[in-house]
């Protein structure tokens, strides 16, 4: 006889397989993590904050240092300004007159430095870049360009009659021209020509010669004609740029110039 045996209880789970399980990570594990960014996050921060002070203090220390070394200086020179309305004592304004002399030595001896620096002494400052001028009408016609003394550079060479370059040092000099012409001579090649004298009254010779070519009447390009080289040139020695015919003659910025720099 068989014995059949029922129940109404479910039947048991199956065992997991081996392996198949894995175990969450617990929340104690992502606390150094989480630690670690929130102290380099402070790190930053702290960092650019000093960064800043660090900036903010040697930027007012700069002035301060700035304003103390000059606010002698400038407390003679307004007090300078109240001698010349009397209002100092006489003894007083000589006292500022010595200081501000002694300012000006300051000055210099920088300059001096600077010009050491630079190569550019007192003995090789002898130069001069001219900007040509145009002639105006009605005056008296010349075949020697005249110069734009408000626009040109000079120093140690005077500036003689219009267009005349005066030397006042010695020694050896980089001497060059530039004539543009804009429009041609029937019979006259176009020329530019650097005259050297000595003196006021002295004879002109030439010293350098420089020819360019448009062609014909048709043309209207512009020919430049340009010369440079080294002279020697003693003190009193006057020199200039003589042309054709200055009507001829580009007036244009940059396109008709004429200079010398001492070496």
């Amino acid at each position: 006889m068989i014995n059949t045996y029922q129940t109404s209880m479910p039947p048991p789970p199956i065992p997991p397989r081996l392996g198949s399980v894995m175990s969450a990570p617990g929340p104690g594990h992502s606390k150094p993590l989480l630690r670690f960014l929130i102290g380099m996050i402070v790190l930053q921060m702290v960092l650019l904050l000093g960064g800043f002070a660090y900036l903010y203090h040697t930027d007012n220390k700069y002035h301060e240092d700035l304003e103390r070394k000059y606010l002698d200086d400038m407390i003679v020179l307004k007090r300078l300004e109240e001698c010349e309305k009397d209002i100092q004592s006489v003894l007083d304004c000589k006292k500022l007159v010595e200081k501000y002399k002694s300012i000006l030595a300051k000055v210099s001896q920088e300059e001096g430095r600077a010009a050491k620096l630079t190569g550019d002494g007192p003995s090789n400052g002898a130069m001069a870049r001219m900007v040509v001028k145009q002639p105006v009408s009605g005056t008296p016609p010349t075949k020697y360009l005249e110069w734009n003394i408000g626009h040109s550079v000079r120093r140690n060479v005077q500036y003689y009659m219009s267009s005349w370059l005066k030397v006042l040092q010695p020694g050896d000099y980089n001497i060059y021209s530039q004539v543009a012409f804009s429009k041609w001579h029937p019979k006259t090649p176009l020329a530019s020509r650097v005259k050297l004298r000595k003196g006021e009254t002295g004879e002109e010779k030439d010293l350098m010669t420089a020819y360019c070519s448009l062609g014909d009447q048709d043309h209207t390009d512009v020919c430049t004609a340009f010369q440079g080289g080294v002279f020697s040139l003693e003190p009193d020695d006057q020199l200039s740029v003589w042309v054709t015919d200055p009507s001829l003659v580009n007036y244009e910025e940059g396109t008709t110039t004429f200079g010398l720099y001492k070496l």
